[in-house]
């Protein structure tokens, strides 16, 4: 895969190491895509554009760990959330979600999950229990249209000192076919600076096992760099500045080998989902010829992103 990187300045502005308090992150963005196909030993060179529109409001204030875009592993905080992303690459798709969670005083979770992918509706139910505020277990299920599956989920947080945390999370359908199991750890180097790495790794029976790594390494509270590597050679590289504490201006170049091999994907906030990345889900355009979308299995598809999203906390 092709390799680039624009040379992003580093404008440091100095802040307080004081946690913020926000209700509303609300996300706008637009990302250039190239597409390499290959159909059959043919090659095409294919360009699209993606625009999204996302944000989450919670009925009360979420506090940062330091950094500005960081918050704890386990939200315990009621919310409502909806997302639109527009796709252009030979006809237009609208894709959009609507998500919400109920968090009551006795413990008890309640979810509902409204997501629309290139026309597919995937709607969500789930009820959880939060027994401590740092262990969570939640069971949701979700029907695809043409499929239903039960799953189950553990999200556990380990305290370090301070706001040091690692966190832990399972979920698996009820037939044990897949599972995912992702981590993170968030430290705090001293001087303003900190440090996140996640892994997560993916387990389909009669299928490849996935993993993937990432980092954010942040230069002060309002300036990281992440980056992301998974087992295919894809890679994600990301540059996030907070001119103050309410604006923020990302970044983002990544590359993907689509087909039916294993990822891990998100849409709509805190929205995840395991399952196969196939060139229908990143080009669903081909949905609408019936010969290309019969050759699906014999369709190679690189994609070249880049972002640029401006995100408002308020």
């Amino acid at each position: 895969m092709r390799f680039s990187l624009a040379v992003l300045p580093l404008l440091l502005l100095s802040v307080t190491a004081d946690a913020e308090e926000y209700n509303s992150i609300t996300t706008a963005g637009y990302s250039s895509l190239d597409y390499d196909l290959d159909i059959l030993g043919g090659k095409f060179d294919l360009d699209g554009n993606k625009f999204l529109a996302e944000t989450t409001y919670y009925f009360s204030g979420k506090e940062t760990l330091g950094p500005l875009k960081e918050f704890e592993y386990i939200n315990k905080v009621s919310n409502v959330s909806a997302a639109f992303f527009h796709n252009e690459v030979d006809n237009n798709t609208d894709n959009c979600a609507v998500t919400g969670e109920y968090f009551s005083q006795n413990g008890l979770i309640f979810g509902l999950d409204l997501t629309e992918i290139n026309h597919r509706n995937i709607d969500t139910v789930a009820l959880g229990y939060l027994f401590t505020p740092n262990f969570l277990l939640e069971l949701s299920h979700t029907d695809f249209e043409s499929d239903k599956e039960t799953y189950v989920e553990f999200r556990y947080n380990y305290p370090l000192s301070g706001a040091d945390y690692i966190g832990f999370d399972f979920v698996s359908d009820d037939g044990l076919d897949v599972a995912v199991f992702s981590s993170k750890y968030f430290t705090s180097l001293g001087g303003g600076r900190y440090l996140t790495t996640e892994l997560s790794y993916a387990d389909y029976e009669g299928d490849d096992d996935y993993w993937q790594i990432g980092a954010d390494y942040f230069f002060s509270q309002s300036t990281p760099f992440g980056m992301k590597l998974d087992e295919k050679d894809d890679m994600k590289l990301a540059f996030t500045h907070f001119f103050s504490r309410n604006i923020a201006l990302e970044a983002a170049y990544s590359t993907m080998e689509a087909d039916d091999n294993i990822n891990i994907r998100s849409f709509g906030s805190d929205t995840y989902r395991a399952g196969s990345t196939s060139t229908l889900d990143v080009m669903p355009d081909l949905e609408n010829d019936t010969v290309l979308s019969f050759l699906t299995p014999f369709i190679e598809l690189d994609v070249e992103k880049f972002e640029l999203s401006v995100i408002f906390q308020l």
